[in-house]
């Protein structure tokens, strides 16, 4: 039986069916009773079910098609820093006859409000926690956010139609990268920071994160992603939320002064990205306005010379 459509698991009935039956071959599982299928309402590649937790009853989510990066990081995070993921209660690699990656997590009933400024800079104190948890973290990482990954979108989004002197952006990448990297060093980031990867035990409470995506990348992406993946009108600025964020735990951020052309420069490639990868997104007009000031701000905007070491 073919599991996969690329790298998602394939939803069908018949593929549902089989992954059951794998369930009750994995022994470490058989602590889950009441599990239910929750049908996919997204593009998801993963596959998850509710269930509870025999010994203690409590409420856990099992989600298949985990990666063995995420299996990792997830594991990681979870014991050096408890309350910025979901507890893991166990993990595999093999589902047993499947190939397939899993892990058991506490559910978290809560998402966040996007309309809540509060709400926003939990998500951001949450990001820089992440971070600084990640650099103590020695396991592998997808590839990094640098000249190959922008030269891979951004053809694509200019081809799409992206709004605003598009070209000219991709044109001065090379120079603004090398700003960027001399502006401040590069973390390892949670790289799927946006509302669909944050959880909350209580309304109000503290977010955890779920589905990371480790990156090495300038600190502030992850605010310049979240913003035009999940942003509307009247999101506010998040890098120099996220900014704030790090400066409380002691983290630098480079030279302040130079913090908006940062988040400029941000911006207009995470505009490209997200222009270039998620078509519905284009529909929506806060973000179609969003994205061509945010490209034509950075292309009108002087490049920078990189200073030379002597």
């Amino acid at each position: 039986m073919d599991l996969w459509n690329g790298e998602a698991l394939v939803d069908t009935p018949e593929v549902t069916e089989f992954l059951y039956e794998q369930l009750g071959r994995e022994p470490s599982l058989a602590a889950l009773t009441e599990i239910e299928y929750q049908p996919r309402t997204t593009n998801e590649i993963g596959m998850i079910f509710r269930a509870a937790w025999g010994p203690t009853g409590e409420p856990v989510v099992l989600k298949l098609n985990a990666t063995a990066i995420e299996l990792d990081w997830m594991l990681e995070v979870s014991q050096r820093a408890p309350g910025l993921v979901p507890q893991v209660y166990a993990s595999g690699r093999r589902l047993g006859d499947a190939d397939v990656g899993w892990l058991v997590l506490r559910r978290v009933p809560h998402h966040l409000d996007a309309g809540s400024h509060a709400d926003w800079r939990k998500l951001m104190l949450a990001a820089a926690r992440f971070q600084q948890v990640a650099s103590d973290i020695d396991e592998p990482t997808y590839a990094p956010i640098d000249a190959a990954f922008f030269e891979w979108c951004m053809p694509e989004a200019i081809r799409a139609g992206c709004p605003g002197p598009a070209a000219e952006v991709l044109a001065r990448l090379h120079q603004d990268l090398s700003w960027v990297d001399e502006h401040s060093a590069r973390v390892r980031c949670h790289g799927d920071v946006y509302f669909g990867n944050a959880l909350s035990e209580v309304p109000g409470g503290p977010v955890l994160l779920i589905d990371p995506t480790p990156r090495t990348s300038n600190w502030a992406w992850d605010a310049a992603y979240a913003q035009m993946l999940s942003g509307k009108e009247g999101t506010p600025r998040l890098v120099p939320l996220l900014a704030e964020a790090r400066r409380s735990l002691g983290l630098p951020i480079g030279d302040p002064s130079a913090l908006d052309r940062l988040e400029t420069i941000l911006l207009a490639w995470s505009s490209m990205l997200w222009w270039a990868i998620k078509p519905n997104r284009r529909a929506d007009p806060w973000f179609a306005m969003q994205a061509r000031w945010n490209v034509e701000r950075l292309a009108t905007r002087a490049c920078l010379p990189v200073r030379v070491a002597r």
